[in-house]
């Protein structure tokens, strides 16, 4: 009987975790994990033009008015429709994070996609992000327009990966409650 409950659990943890999100305050996501991979995908509905959600979503001067937890948003270099931002967040007084981002803008199908260029932290014990991609889609729809996010993430294995990935769903969804409430204020 104990091998029947072994082989369960083994079964349960090799299969990825899916945790579906809510509808609150009209919020759709989705957080997907498996092992050191994680993606999260949200959207929400708003009453806004297309090209005043695209130019608020790419200029960069915005950023620091929905990414609200960074210590600092530098430029570092830019081409036509695209650029290059670093982003620096510290918590906890002891934890740093600095990455670099190329930000592309695809204004004909109304959306920005990014890609982690360079990633480091200050601590060796924090998980290590390997890779990251995703992007920032309108879609106009009946209602108004759907604003859709959606990143992906590859970590390094290491002790605090399921803490890193408890706390990286945490802040997603509160990212995606400030953007939405940031473009309330300023397209709508």
């Amino acid at each position: 009987m104990k091998d029947f409950y072994k082989i369960i659990i083994v079964a349960l943890l090799s299969l990825p975790i899916l945790l579906y999100g809510s509808k609150k305050k009209e919020l759709e996501y989705e957080f997907i994990q498996e092992d050191t991979y994680y993606s999260f995908r949200g959207s929400f509905m708003v009453k806004a033009e297309p090209d005043c959600l695209i130019n608020l979503i790419y200029n960069i001067k915005n950023i620091s008015k929905y990414a609200l937890g960074a210590k600092s948003i530098e430029l570092v270099r830019q081409g036509e429709n695209w650029y290059e931002v670093t982003f620096t967040y510290r918590k906890l007084l002891i934890f740093e994070n600095q990455s670099t981002w190329r930000r592309t803008l695809n204004r004909d199908e109304h959306k920005v996609v990014f890609k982690m260029i360079s990633n480091r932290n200050n601590l060796n014990i924090v998980p290590k992000m390997l890779s990251s991609t995703g992007y920032y889609q309108i879609r106009h729809e009946k209602e108004g327009c759907r604003v859709e996010y959606f990143q992906e993430c590859k970590l390094q294995p290491g002790l605090l990966k399921g803490i890193y990935i408890n706390n990286a769903k945490k802040e997603a969804i509160k990212f995606l409650r400030q953007f939405k409430e940031y473009i309330e204020r300023t397209c709508d």
